[in-house]
């Protein structure tokens, strides 16, 4: 902590400035063996950096992990010693991660391992990462685990870009359409309205109902925006919790075709982080561990859980797979191949594969399936509105008696 000061000098010169100490009785301390007579003392308040008042802005991504990795990978390579190479890397990038880096760099300098310095900072370094930094001191291979790490987590991002991806631009749409629907209804037809009430004769029902429809947009417009936003930060804390998660990834599964991309390509990615890390020698129970926590979707996670547990009672994997209904039968055969052949990892790797390129074809499929069928519905909804208003208005210039 830091304190500034105002005091005297022993001439009775005034003397101010900052010291650094664990507390306020160690800063006087410090001051009066100095020769100083303390005018004043407080404690310094400095702003945090925005890295840890906006870490969702600021703070450490997987991208940024991502390239340490590979980096750090290259500077091993290169035959710079891992401190040094620490060192390096704490000079460039984020502000947030430099920090972390600089925290690393002190634990080494204790004589901690790189895989227990990480291990801190789970959020950074998630438990799957630092299993495999742990292997790869043990045998002696860190720089080329951190360059399957790296490689493992670009593939990760990859999958989770092309799934959500898909449905950024039918949302989109979507939402472009639902405010321009709304603009009508609050804005252009109460306009109209005044002029169909002039007139005085009766308007057809669908007119009516459109207009008492634009009245109540127009009327209520500031508590519609306060509802959605309300339920919007509602949606937002409930799936924060474990059970409002569970709900949300449950019924995102459910979804037709939707529901398929998310699955195949959580298959992907599980398959593909257990070969990983079978492939590193780490032990099949330990592996499905790892990989449930790396596993975004929480139903998914669940079934993995599952299976680590039918594992643990003398199953085999590929037992326990066929046994949990979410798992593709497709998945059970080839790993129960790969058990009987001993190639568990390359048939887990081929799996992956597998689904990566099934995950593709169905995000492919959600975005030619979904962008037709709101162009046309949206077009439907807002053509159904002009031709309401419109055809009131003609009907109306009609019935005018001629000059």
């Amino acid at each position: 902590m830091e304190f500034k000061y105002i005091a005297s000098a022993a001439d009775g010169s005034p003397v101010s400035g900052v010291v650094e100490a664990d507390s306020e009785t160690t800063a006087e301390d410090i001051l009066w063996k100095s020769g100083l007579t303390i005018i004043d003392l407080k404690k310094r308040r400095n702003l945090p950096p925005l890295y840890v008042m906006l870490p969702s802005l600021f703070g450490v991504k997987r991208r940024d992990v991502i390239v340490f990795s590979r980096n750090l990978a290259s500077l091993l390579d290169a035959g710079i010693p891992i401190f040094r190479a620490l060192t390096i890397q704490s000079r460039f990038g984020k502000a947030s991660f430099r920090a972390v880096l600089r925290e690393v760099i002190k634990d080494l300098e204790k004589g901690t391992r790189l895989s227990e310095a990480c291990a801190k900072y789970p959020k950074i370094f998630p438990n799957f990462y630092v299993f495999l930094l742990k292997t790869g001191e043990e045998v002696g291979n860190l720089s080329q685990v951190l360059k399957d790490i790296a490689t493992n987590m670009e593939r990760d991002e990859a999958t989770a870009k092309k799934v959500k991806g898909s449905l950024a631009y039918p949302s989109f749409v979507m939402l472009l359409a639902i405010g321009a629907i709304v603009v009508m209804l609050t804005f252009v037809v109460p306009a109209l309205t005044s002029m169909f009430k002039s007139f005085g004769s009766k308007l057809p029902p669908m007119t009516r109902g459109l207009i008492a429809v634009g009245n109540f947009f127009s009327g209520n417009f500031i508590y519609m925006i306060l509802g959605v936003v309300i339920i919007v930060i509602l949606y937002v804390l409930y799936t924060r919790t474990k059970s409002g998660k569970k709900t949300r990834d449950r019924f995102i599964l459910k979804i037709p075709v939707i529901g398929g991309a998310t699955l195949k390509g959580n298959m992907a990615r599980f398959t593909r982080n257990m070969g990983m890390l079978v492939g590193g020698g780490v032990a099949l129970f330990d592996a499905l561990r790892l990989a449930s926590e790396t596993t975004d979707n929480l139903v998914l996670a669940e079934a993995v859980a599952k299976v680590r547990s039918d594992v643990s009672d003398g199953k085999l994997f590929s037992q326990a797979v066929a046994a949990n209904p979410i798992f593709p039968m497709l998945m059970s055969e080839m790993i129960g191949v790969g058990e009987e052949s001993g190639s568990l990892e390359s048939h887990l790797l081929k799996v992956s594969a597998y689904y990566e390129e099934e995950a593709e074809r169905a995000i492919a499929q959600v975005t030619g399936m979904l962008t037709p069928a709101l162009t046309v519905g949206v077009g439907i909804i807002i053509g159904l509105i002009a031709v309401t208003l419109f055809s009131s208005i003609y009907s109306m210039v009609g019935a005018l008696p001629e000059t």
